[in-house]
């Protein structure tokens, strides 16, 4: 595996899963199964929660540290593992609407993301986007291109919040990426960077700014045999260094984003 990243608020997750040796991988059944119940037992817990910050909430534009969504943030599954994160922002003197605006702007996030090389929205039906994304990333002299496919959806429970929640519905891994022989791998028989990915975003406007409310998942392939105990702590660290970084990268999106550029 690789350090992947996370783009920002509300796409999906491309996880920190840390360096890996390259080889074939397959995505089974058993490890498809278990994301999809974690991802329900997860997505419902966030829906209920009401208060996303117990005790004191950020704030100020400093990012502070992200913490696990369970056990350590690496989570063993069958065939796989969970990667799962959350982080909080707080971006003083923006309005909801304005974040928003930016978090949907798809079309414009090579502008935003280093690692995003390609962004397209290819169908919207209300507050439902359909997106097709390429991110590039590397770590420990490795690199791979993802091309992803996601379903991107906003609710409005009230003036003062809204939810993004988002889920990819196909990833596949490029091969030879921007080379006269590129091809797409097969859908869960690739390297096992990122098989599945979800994302969950909660704007709270209050305060004269916005709480930005952060929680991903991704799921990947085990390590491998005998390597886990050197590979586990940087894929940790990695998964929390993204999602800080990729609320810092939405911030400044928000900060700067002109829609007539």
């Amino acid at each position: 595996m690789m350090k992947c990243r996370r783009v920002a608020a509300p796409v999906f997750l491309l996880w920190c899963v840390g360096t890996m040796t390259v080889a074939a991988a397959e995505l089974t059944t058993r490890a498809s199964a278990a994301y999809e119940t974690y991802l329900a037992e997860t997505r419902q817990a966030f829906l209920a929660r009401r208060d996303p910050y117990p005790g004191a909430a950020p704030k100020g534009e400093q990012v502070p540290p992200a913490r696990p969504g369970r056990e350590d943030g690496i989570v063993s599954v069958p065939d796989g593992l969970v990667h799962h994160w959350l982080g909080g922002a707080f971006i003083p003197r923006t309005t909801l609407q304005r974040t928003v605006d930016v978090s949907s702007a798809y079309d414009a996030y090579p502008r935003f993301y280093k690692e995003v090389i390609a962004s397209k929205i290819v169908g919207r039906e209300d507050n439902t986007y359909r997106v097709v994304m390429r991110l590039k990333a590397s770590a420990g002299g490795i690199a791979a291109v993802l091309e992803i496919r996601s379903t991107i959806r906003y609710s409005h429970p009230s003036d003062r919040v809204a939810y993004a929640l988002s889920n990819a519905d196909e990833i596949r891994e490029v091969k030879n990426a921007g080379q006269t022989n590129e091809r797409l791998l097969p859908v869960g028989r690739d390297s096992g960077y990122l098989w599945r990915a979800s994302n969950f975003t909660r704007f709270t406007e209050r305060d004269g700014g916005v709480y930005v409310e952060m929680e991903s998942l991704g799921l990947s392939r085990g390590f491998p045999p005998f390597l886990g105990w050197l590979i586990e702590p940087i894929a940790r660290r990695l998964g929390r260094e993204s999602i800080e970084r990729s609320l810092e990268e939405f911030i400044a999106a928000v900060r700067t984003f002109d829609p007539d550029r």
